[in-house]
Formats: structure tokens, sequence, C-alpha cells
């Protein structure tokens, strides 16, 4: 703890920055999704501060600040190629399904063969 209540906020926030970057780093997505209340927290506690009393020009103030900066970029890079990776999962799923949709063997109204669509309604299920 320090005499200013923003840079404890400023290092509580780093410190749950840090920790959603290293599970992104790793991919490993549920566990950065656990962050997203600490990281709403620690933001919010931040900025409350610095609105009740911003922080005093010191080197502590600006290297916490610099290094919120570097954070924030590489939880921004972090985030794009996670969502990168979510869309290219997505497409693979979308193109798998109409494979999947079995065309054949469905009778329609009068007895004849089911019209085909281009598409029939599909829905999609996962537990993770």
């Amino acid at each position: 703890m320090t005499e200013h209540t923003m840079l404890d906020a400023a290092a509580a926030l780093a410190e749950v920055l840090e920790a959603e970057n290293a599970a992104l780093a790793a991919m490993d997505i549920p566990s950065a999704n656990r962050l997203l209340d600490a990281k709403r927290t620690a933001t919010d506690a931040l900025l409350k501060a610095n609105r009740a009393v911003p922080p005093p020009p010191t080197p502590a103030a600006q290297a916490i600040g610099l290094r919120l900066r570097d954070l924030a970029h590489t939880n921004k890079t972090l985030l794009e190629r996670a969502m990168v990776a979510q869309n290219r999962v997505m497409a693979c799923i979308a193109r798998a399904i109409p494979r999947s949709v079995n065309h054949s063997g469905s009778y329609g109204a009068h007895g004849g063969p089911a019209a085909l669509r281009s598409m029939p309604p599909v829905a999609l299920s996962s537990r993770v």
C-alpha cells in the first residue's frame, strides 16, 4: 500500500491485467473470462480514486502510469488475437454444418422427396 489511493488502485488493476494477459497469452480463455469482474472492479476503483484526488506528479505515479499503459496495450493485442481465433473456430463450424446436415432420405407432404432448401435451420448447443 502507498500513501495514495489512486496509486493503490492502479497497482491493483495492473495485477489483474497481468493475470489476464498471462491467460490470454496461453489462450486460456475461460481463465481470462473469470477475471472480468475483477478487471471491472479494479477499473472502477481507479476511476473513482482519480476523480477524488488525482495522483501527485511523482516518479511512482509516472511509473505505474507507464506500466498500466504497457499492460493495456498488450491486453488489447491479446484480446484481438483471441477474437481472431474465435472467429476462425466459428467459421470452421459454420462451414462444417452444411456438410453434416443430411438432405436425403426425407419425405415431403405428398410422399415424394422433400423439397431441398439451401440450408435447413440448425441449432447448436455446447457445454463448457
